[in-house]
């Protein structure tokens, strides 16, 4: 036993995480790679082909646009654990976090009885975040009628892990056929620790309370999961895939010693741990992210002598979840749940597409739980075990997945593990990197935000959320502080996309904001940077009024925006922008870009020039600024 414990502290750290299973078949007649290329270079008549065709990641991985036989991209069959209903091929799972207990059960069962497989129970004694549970009474009231030898219920409950697990466990032991009850203590104290930035107490002590909690509770729940080793905090903070995986697999390792420690026997431990990733609207990287792990986790247990397989649980994205026009989350929870599909998860959570808003009210509970029934039973997306098997792009993908997570986990492991790699900020490092290349990309939109940064809706009607107090229901805090002295790092703060917009639209609230929008010439010569401008604008808060060069009322304008064709530009730009000024308009500017006209267009009062590839962000700060009663000149 000692031998293979060292193991999987040690070699992991030196195999390549992604092996060849067995090469593509090759052998038909097709173009050669210089042929298809000498085809994409005629065809982009001297663009550059790095920038027009191939994608990057957000960690710098390549993704070709086109991929042959020559690549020697190797297939590989990575499924989801063998699930006894063909018809049922993953565990739909809903989450469950209202404040009240009683209000809480009701939703258990509501979910239960109308689709879901099981449930995650989120617990907080305030009430702020989850279920106000503080007692194994508690507990009861919520799980009041629910077979929990049957139903599988999940727990996510941070530092209140150790003690949630007790009471579940109390719950669950004086129900028929208890040994089997497939319960999901999740106890992730690592997560916690690195969301909160601190510990209750040392957290490799915490660690080892939970790996105790999981040996007391082992032998009367033979298949109960007890640990969750998630990458999700990273995700939440605005990291990269590879950085979410190396997380993952270090948290993992980490429990698994524990569990050794703890008395576990080295399979049993790997058996009672469950991989956690986040799932997002970027489908084709989150399956193959989903994908990436298992081809990691092969390699820790291979390295470790075990053949255990991994147990995959999928949640959706909180950071890709938008507060305006919330409609547009259903869209991107239902790409998370194809993703989870087609990716190989054996646990799909998809949280309601209000959450960044508050509570839920029935409609969105009712949707997170059926988008994931139509996939499952209308789409059949589990008929298939592996469906992007042999697929070249989504192979190389997964195989770039593994391996950068592969380097990301060696990086935290060389420091010391996944604690000392989070003390030392190296974990946080890395996300902050990632997360300053994201918000640039959603600054400029370069990833467009469809219903905030994009075609936003300065008229949606907001769904019905359901008005709670987590006061009303809080309970007194427990006490989770272990002896000796807080650990502490830098927490993972957890962001939004959406954010910054919905700042500004907020703000512009407050403003009454109207832009004039001048049009030159036909429909056809101005309706495309109408477009562009109104959306732009919108985004920010800021709504339209459009009307014509020789009949504009320009007079009391805050902000005017010329909007033609460069050859309508070219004849009139210059007079249109003299006489907005003449007539009173505070600030001129004009959509696209000025080439030859600038100094005339700057000489005639143009402010400002609204072209793709800006910063929208500090456009539409700039767009705030022209309707604040003391704006000066921009």
């Amino acid at each position: 036993m000692p031998d293979r414990k060292i193991a999987v502290v040690n070699s992991v750290q030196t195999i390549n995480p992604l092996a060849t299973i067995s090469p593509l078949a090759a052998d038909f007649d097709a173009p050669s790679r210089a042929a298809w290329m000498a085809l994409v270079e005629k065809t982009l008549k001297g663009a550059p082909f790095e920038k027009k065709l191939r994608w990057k990641t957000r960690e710098g991985l390549s993704v070709e646009p086109l991929y042959t036989p020559e690549d020697g991209i190797a297939a590989h069959s990575l499924p989801r654990m063998i699930s006894a209903d063909p018809d049922r091929p993953w565990d739909l799972r809903t989450i469950i976090r209202h404040p009240d207990p009683q209000a809480a059960n009701a939703q258990v069962l509501d979910d239960l009885e109308n689709g879901a497989a099981s449930v995650l129970l989120r617990l907080d004694p305030t009430g702020r975040n989850g279920i106000a549970v503080a007692s194994v009474d508690d507990l009861a009231a919520v799980l009041e009628g629910v077979l929990i030898d049957l139903a599988p219920i999940g727990l996510d409950a941070g530092f209140l892990g150790v003690q949630a697990a007790d009471w579940l466990a109390a719950l669950a032991k004086p129900m028929p056929g208890a040994p089997r009850a497939p319960l999901a203590f999740n106890m992730d104290p690592v997560s916690a620790f690195a969301r909160a930035g601190e510990a209750p107490g040392p957290i490799g002590d915490h660690i080892a309370a939970a790996a105790t909690a999981a040996k007391r509770h082992a032998g009367s729940f033979y298949e109960a999961r007890m640990m969750l080793a998630s990458g999700q905090v990273v995700h939440e903070a605005g990291g990269g895939e590879a950085q979410e995986l190396g997380f993952m697999a270090a948290s993992a390792v980490q429990y698994v010693r524990a569990l050794v420690d703890a008395g576990f026997a080295l399979d049993d431990a790997f058996g009672r741990v469950t991989l956690g990733l986040a799932v997002d609207g970027e489908y084709f990287t989150a399956l193959a992210k989903l994908r990436a792990a298992r081809a990691i986790w092969s390699r820790i247990i291979g390295a470790a002598g075990s053949t255990v397989q991994a147990r995959v649980e999928a949640r959706s994205s909180a950071r890709m979840l938008a507060r305006v026009d919330p409609w547009v989350n259903l869209l991107r929870l239902t790409a998370a749940g194809f993703a989870g599909a087609v990716g190989g998860a054996d646990i799909i959570i998809l949280s309601p597409f209000t959450d960044a808003l508050g509570h839920p009210g029935m409609l969105a509970r009712r949707q997170a739980r059926n988008t994931q029934l139509v996939l499952m039973e209308e789409s059949h997306l589990g008929r298939v075990a592996d469906p992007a098997a042999g697929a070249w792009a989504l192979e190389a993908l997964t195989d770039s997945f593994a391996r950068a997570g592969w380097a990301a986990f060696q990086a935290i492991e060389a420091e010391g593990g996944v604690i000392a790699a989070l003390e030392a900020g190296l974990v946080q490092d890395k996300v902050a990197e990632t997360r300053a290349t994201l918000n640039a990309a959603v600054a400029k939109r370069a990833i467009g935000l469809i219903g905030v940064s994009e075609f936003p809706n300065l008229a949606d009607v907001p769904p019905t959320l359901d008005p709670v107090d987590p006061g009303a229901f809080a309970r007194p805090a427990l006490d989770v502080t272990l002896p000796g002295a807080i650990s502490t790092c830098a927490p993972l703060a957890q962001m939004r996309l959406a954010e910054p917009f919905e700042a500004l639209r907020e703000r512009a609230a407050g403003l009454e904001a109207t832009a004039l929008l001048v049009t030159l010439g036909t429909a056809a010569d101005f309706t495309a940077r109408v477009g562009f401008a109104r959306n732009l604008l919108a985004a920010g808060g800021i709504a339209a009024d459009i009307q014509a060069a020789d009949t504009v009322e320009a007079g009391g304008a805050r902000l005017a925006v010329i909007c033609s064709s460069d050859a309508r530009y070219d004849e009139a730009a210059v007079e249109t922008a003299l006489a907005l000024k003449a007539a009173g308009a505070a600030h001129v500017w004009l959509a696209g870009r000025p080439g030859a006209l600038e100094g005339a267009l700057t000489a005639a009062g143009v402010e400002h020039f609204l072209a793709a590839g800006s910063d929208a962000l500090a456009v539409l700060e700039r767009a705030h600024a022209a309707f604040t009663p003391d704006a000066t000149e921009a």
